[in-house]
């Protein structure tokens, strides 16, 4: 990898080396021509016949590629390679964070479907199947995370590559004198720099990891196992003593026809009511 270029007068030194990539290229609009100018206004390349006509008002934005760039400029080359080395870092540490990210969620989300296990195994088959929702859940947003981490690892290694490929253009470019070619591919680089973290700062917004937190509640767990005491308590059945009295444990023939909130609330209202007929 090329740190840093340092070249001097290149095309002063060989008038022969004098910017052979440029020379090289025809005009669009007149095949026959070279188009040794670029005419900022248009953004466009010309030859001498288009400068005199179309481009007459745009001679003082026209720029002369076989004069006025005729070195490789050593600032721009290592502007440039310094940006690309920032987006290459800033790629990686995004990959890396994704990988961390996804092995964190990994762990959390066997955790979470341990628990959920275990709260199945507690309140036996009936509550079991009713968890079965939430390992689904968790499972489903865990590979909802993978979907995440594939797409961010994707984006990332076609960014890498994009990096790559450009630092390997550039070093072409300066290997070959091709100061031509590197001009113009310098016009438009910031820009495209720019753009590249644009999409990485989108994707950090539009790709997140989604977290899970379960969360037992001994108090739910309190009075559902009680319930379950008082629902499914076995009864003895009742025989009476010698003296004919039954102290024996028997089965409640009282069903319970209201919910725990309905008693709740209507507890409430008794207390309402017994409140105004003290006063």
């Amino acid at each position: 990898m090329h740190e840093a270029v340092e070249m001097h007068g290149y095309g002063s030194e060989n008038p022969n080396l004098i910017l052979r990539d440029i020379t090289e290229e025809k005009c669009k609009q007149h095949p026959t021509e070279k188009a040794i100018f670029l005419c900022n206004i248009h953004d466009s390349m010309i030859c001498g016949r288009c400068l005199h006509s179309e481009h007459i008002p745009c001679a003082k934005d026209v720029v002369d590629l076989l004069h006025e760039v005729v070195n490789i400029d050593c600032g721009k080359v290592n502007t440039m390679k310094s940006l690309l080395k920032e987006v290459k870092h800033e790629v990686l540490l995004l990959k890396d964070e994704a990988e961390h990210s996804k092995e964190c969620y990994k762990t959390n989300a066997d955790k979470c479907v341990q628990v959920c296990m275990e709260l199945g195994n507690k309140i036996k088959q009936r509550v079991d199947e009713l968890t079965i929702g939430i390992r689904d859940e968790i499972t489903e947003k865990h590979n909802e995370n993978l979907t995440t981490h594939s797409h961010i690892t994707k984006i990332c290694d076609e960014k890498t590559k994009w990096c790559d490929d450009e630092e390997s253009k550039i070093d072409d470019f300066v290997d070959n004198n091709m100061a031509g070619h590197l001009y113009l591919m310098s016009r438009h680089f910031e820009k495209e720099v720019s753009d590249v973290r644009s999409q990485l700062k989108e994707i950090k917004h539009k790709h997140t990891f989604k977290g899970f937190d379960f969360k037992e509640n001994n108090v739910i767990l309190k009075c559902l196992f009680e319930d379950l005491e008082e629902v499914c308590e076995q009864q003895d059945e009742v025989t009476g003593s010698d003296d004919g009295s039954a102290n024996d444990v028997c089965a409640s023939t009282t069903k319970i026809k209201k919910t725990r909130r309905e008693l709740t609330a209507l507890l409430s209202q008794i207390k309402q009511d017994l409140d105004q007929s003290e006063k």
